[in-house]
């Protein structure tokens, strides 16, 4: 429901049962998917920016153009919402380079983990995609 009480349009259809609490969970798993992702990105700049003091700030500069790319054009609410080849395309290069950064600064498990739970969650949404 939006804040004047009407059925969000973004939400598509109300679901019941099971589906729609493994849908909710994976939504859950997406937002702490996205949470994760702004972690790693400021993790990876502010580890490969040198001893310069300005890489907190160049950590938190590359947090906020991931943030407004993600809420740009993959968020659900996104203002300029690409058709979903794009939209996977612009997820798989932000997910799989935090998981190939990760790996190259000897985290492997943790940078395998990111990917493997990113795919994770695309496949349980693309299964459980409400009902239109």
């Amino acid at each position: 429901m939006t804040a004047t009480g009407q059925p969000d349009p973004d939400l598509g259809p109300v679901q019941e049962g099971p589906a729609a609490i493994v849908r909710g969970v994976a939504l859950l798993a997406r937002f702490l998917l996205e949470l994760a992702l702004y972690v790693t990105v400021a993790y990876v700049v502010y580890t490969v920016s040198g001893r310069g003091s300005l890489r907190g700030i160049a950590a938190g500069a590359a947090v906020v153009a991931v943030g407004a790319v993600w809420s740009v054009w993959l968020s659900r609410r996104a203002t300029h919402r690409p058709a979903e080849p794009v939209r996977l395309l612009l997820e798989v290069l932000l997910f799989a380079g935090c998981g190939a950064a990760l790996w190259g600064l000897g985290h492997p498990v943790l940078g395998a983990a990111l990917v493997a739970a990113w795919v994770a969650d695309r496949v349980v949404l693309a299964s459980v995609r409400p009902v239109t």
